[in-house]
């Protein structure tokens, strides 16, 4: 062989080696279960795929698609149960063509308004994840303190105009992005949703969005386990009655009429220690939060420092009740 036959080969075989050991760092950071394994090798050799599964979907994000497109495979699965799994995982990848086009997922970047309203809503106890405060199973928390008041800049319906409604998306596809990438366990675990009720209003809720974006868990990787709510009003509380048992099992969802109830009924699912915002004793750091959210996206960081100092000294920071 020529030397510079003899390098390219080296070359080649260092690569490969540094590729094997990166995945095999991946795989451990997701927890990533052999069968998983098996099924990202499987999916990586996917052929007839739209072009952006080729120029987007990289190691990480592909297994976010096994990760959540396997959630339900049992721990001796049949072959079909594979074969089932694996058309799912598969639909979930081709759907990204579609995330990208209608949301983004891909090439959508923070800006200084989304930024402010994360601050906002976060400021107001508002989908915060913590990451002190986890789940038994390793599921990160999103603690919600349902809140339309001053501060959150959350208008009535005569002012939810159709812009509006496009920036609540994007900012729920951008926080679900940085989720993922900050909280492995969230696409291989689920997220764990903990909401205090007691200041929702339904006067303000833009159900019309929900509905029309119902099926965008299907298109990223945002996997809710579980979902529980405490401090329900009467048309909440007939909802939940009526959903039914075993819809409600099906989809993780649990409420409880108070908080003591909730963390009663949930004393194996939740930490020892919960933010005052919802009812507990433990006094969250919001910036903290954001700064571990954001530890994997420098531009979001700075951005979000940058943009958290000038609200603090404009006096722009809410500061509800609920959050002292």
């Amino acid at each position: 062989f020529r030397s510079d036959e003899i390098l390219a080969v080296q070359s080649q075989l260092v690569s490969g080696m540094a590729d094997s050991a990166g995945l095999e760092e991946l795989f451990c950071r997701y927890g990533a279960s052999e069968e998983q394994q098996r099924l990202f090798y499987k999916m990586k050799k996917l052929t007839n795929m739209p072009a952006i599964f080729h120029t987007h979907v990289d190691d990480e994000q592909l297994l976010w698609a096994i990760l959540v497109g396997s959630a339900e495979l049992s721990e001796n699965p049949t072959a079909s149960d594979i074969s089932v799994c694996e058309r799912k995982i598969e639909e979930r990848l081709r759907n990204l063509e579609e995330a990208e086009r209608r949301f983004k997922w891909f090439s959508a970047q923070w800006t200084k308004p989304l930024m402010r309203q994360l601050l906002r809503n976060w400021f107001c106890g508002s989908l915060v994840i913590c990451p002190e405060l986890s789940a038994s199973s390793g599921s990160p928390i999103q603690f919600v303190r349902e809140y339309y008041g001053d501060g959150i800049d959350y208008p009535r319906p005569e002012g939810q105009t159709d812009e509006w409604k496009q920036f609540q998306i994007e900012l729920y596809v951008l926080m679900a992005r940085s989720t993922c990438l900050a909280y492995p366990m969230a696409t291989s675990k689920g997220i764990v949703s903990f909401s205090d009720m007691q200041d929702f209003d339904w006067t303000k809720y833009d159900m019309e969005s929900k509905n029309r974006n119902s099926d965008i868990t299907q298109l990223v990787p945002n996997r809710l386990a579980r979902m529980i709510t405490f401090h329900p009003d009467e048309k909440m509380d007939k909802f939940y009655q009526d959903m039914g048992a075993r819809a409600r099992k099906k989809w993780g969802f649990e409420q409880y009429a108070t908080f003591a109830d909730a963390v009663a009924g949930e004393h194996g699912l939740l930490p020892e220690q919960l933010p005052t915002f919802v009812g507990g004793t433990y006094k969250v750091d919001v910036v903290e939060c954001l700064k571990y959210l954001f530890r994997r996206e420098p531009e979001a960081l700075a951005l979000m420092e940058e943009t958290y100092k000038e609200m603090e000294a404009a006096n722009e920071i809410p500061k509800p009740k609920h959050m002292e």
